[in-house]
């Protein structure tokens, strides 16, 4: 069916990838357990990470002033990539305290997603122009990760592209779908789905202020999941992909 759409608008795209990504769910604690996907939180320390925002940690060590700059964006994201895990030991410092004997070690279980690849769709906000002038000279000011710090990512910008509003449905969407107020997926015509609760915002002290419920595709946005009522969620057709929007923050 043809899609009724309206207003036009530029949304920013950029890939990340990695040979391993590890975005911790909170609540594990010996075994390092990821989620799937790029957080948005995640998200949100990698375009910090490309636009050199300081997030204070120079003067306390939890900092992350970066958020207040975070303002009014709003990003999508989607799997570019089959997932793939991989277990393995990591071997760390065994050190709580400043007492600690630095010659111990602990080798906890480590839940890695293998040859991970993220498309992040940005629009508006604040940081906006500035991520625009840094992805299209090819820098990032700080070292970007993928969950951890040894996850080092590769940042690929794909383009300024417009982004048209989506209005009517069913439709297919290639991203991955927050969970809104009066919306539904037609499970018959999507092939796999899958849901986590996933954290979506923090402050600037870096405390825990939103999550978000979240579907996704076992096959990334290569199998689509199908909307049958949007209710308030937001959707949009940016370049030749649809995509659904996170709240701003």
């Amino acid at each position: 069916m043809s899609l009724r759409v309206r207003g036009e608008k530029m949304t920013l795209v950029f890939e990340v990838s990695s040979n391993i990504a590890m975005f911790r769910k909170g609540y594990t604690t010996t075994s390092m357990v990821s989620y799937p996907f790029l957080t948005p939180t995640a998200a949100a320390g990698v375009i910090g990470a490309i636009t050199g925002i300081d997030n204070g940690a120079n003067e306390q060590a939890d900092s992350a002033q970066f958020w207040e700059e975070m303002q009014g964006t709003r990003i999508g994201i989607s799997i570019g990539a089959p997932l793939s895990w991989f277990t393995t030991a990591v071997n760390l410092l065994k050190f709580k305290n400043r007492n600690g004997d630095m010659r111990e070690h602990i080798q906890p279980k480590h839940q890695f997603v293998k040859n991970p690849l993220y498309r992040v769709y940005v629009n508006g906000g604040k940081i906006y122009d500035r991520l625009k002038t840094r992805l299209e000279q090819g820098e990032c000011v700080y070292t970007p990760y993928l969950g951890v710090a040894y996850a080092v990512a590769d940042v690929k910008f794909i383009g300024e592209i417009s982004e048209v509003e989506i209005e009517d449905t069913p439709v297919e969407v290639n991203s991955l779908i927050p969970v809104f107020e009066g919306m539904s997926i037609d499970i018959s015509r999507s092939t796999s789905v899958f849901r986590e609760v996933v954290p979506f915002e923090l402050n600037s002290q870096r405390n825990f202020v939103k999550s978000v419920p979240v579907l996704y595709s076992g096959k990334g946005s290569k199998e689509p999941i199908v909307i049958r009522e949007k209710g308030k969620l937001d959707i949009s057709r940016v370049g030749e992909e649809n995509v659904a929007w996170f709240d701003r923050w």
